[in-house]
């Protein structure tokens, strides 16, 4: 993705704060279909129920996670005819996943990546001239920005059982996210989570070794250390109840909120942690 960041893209408002609803966040909430073929308590995948249309599902969330970022980057400010085009595209995508045409669909995704591949340098080549000043234009609002990144952070979040390994499509995520969030004025609480299986003790070291390794990838990436804060919940806070599969696949994840670093908030909640 992205190498050249927009740091004042990155202002946020004051004691701001972004939290996912409890019990909720991650890309379980809006993407059960996919959930069905991920790895089960074995740690593997049945590849009987594995059909291109999940490949194609999620190649489909990270080029809209693209465009996303694009935008707020200032894309659709300096080229908002293109992020129109690209905005009708994806629409198409998963108007053809919903269709069952995944030809069609696997055709699209691919010019959309080289359509947002050249969009990406357009937008590096104007603003580091200064011929598209997306610093003065002002149309993106800081809770917005807020509420995006929070979004994409609790995306692609999910663990395999009795793992706290980062999956690719995850790493790939933080990858992208943490040079803007590094770049902001923002601090981060990780929560960990498990699923219903184990101990009391087993799943509470299990959920704060998953909040660990999100905060050590992304510490290694250039995110200041000083402004994260780790915990972890457990099963206790679970996004579905039950015991299948998928559901906990679905509870095996981190939530992350973002928060201005400028607030209290982080601190009162780094105390209670203590």
């Amino acid at each position: 993705m992205r190498s050249i960041i927009i740091p004042v893209l990155l202002t946020m408002t004051t004691a701001c704060t972004a939290w996912p609803e409890q019990g909720r966040g991650g890309f379980a909430e809006h993407q059960h279909a996919i959930l069905a073929w991920m790895d089960g308590d074995t740690g593997t995948t049945d590849l009987r129920e594995l059909g291109p249309e999940h490949g194609l599902q999620f190649e489909a969330v990270l080029v809209k996670h693209q465009l996303d970022l694009l935008v707020l980057e200032g894309a659709e400010l300096c080229f908002p005819a293109s992020v129109t085009q690209a905005r009708m595209q994806q629409q198409r995508i998963l108007r053809e996943l919903e269709g069952g045409l995944t030809f069609d669909a696997a055709n699209d995704i691919e010019i959309q990546q080289h359509f947002l591949n050249m969009l990406e340098k357009r937008l590096d080549r104007v603003t580091e001239s200064g011929a598209c000043q997306t610093d003065r234009l002002g149309h993106i609002q800081s809770s917005q920005l807020m509420v995006s990144i929070s979004d994409a952070l609790n995306s692609n979040n999910q663990f395999a059982f009795d793992s706290s390994e980062l999956t690719p499509a995850y790493r790939d995520q933080l990858r992208n996210l943490t040079p803007i969030i590094a770049a902001s004025k923002v601090s981060l609480i990780i929560t960990g989570h498990s699923d219903s299986k184990g101990d009391s003790d087993y799943k509470q070291r299990l959920s704060l070794a998953r909040a660990k390794a999100v905060a050590e990838f992304m510490t290694e990436l250039g995110m200041n250390q000083q402004l994260i804060e780790v915990t972890a919940v457990a099963d206790s806070q679970p996004y579905l109840e039950g015991s299948s599969d998928a559901v906990r696949h679905s509870n095996r994840r981190v939530t992350i909120s973002v928060i201005d670093a400028d607030s209290n908030i982080f601190a009162q909640h780094a105390a209670r942690a203590l």
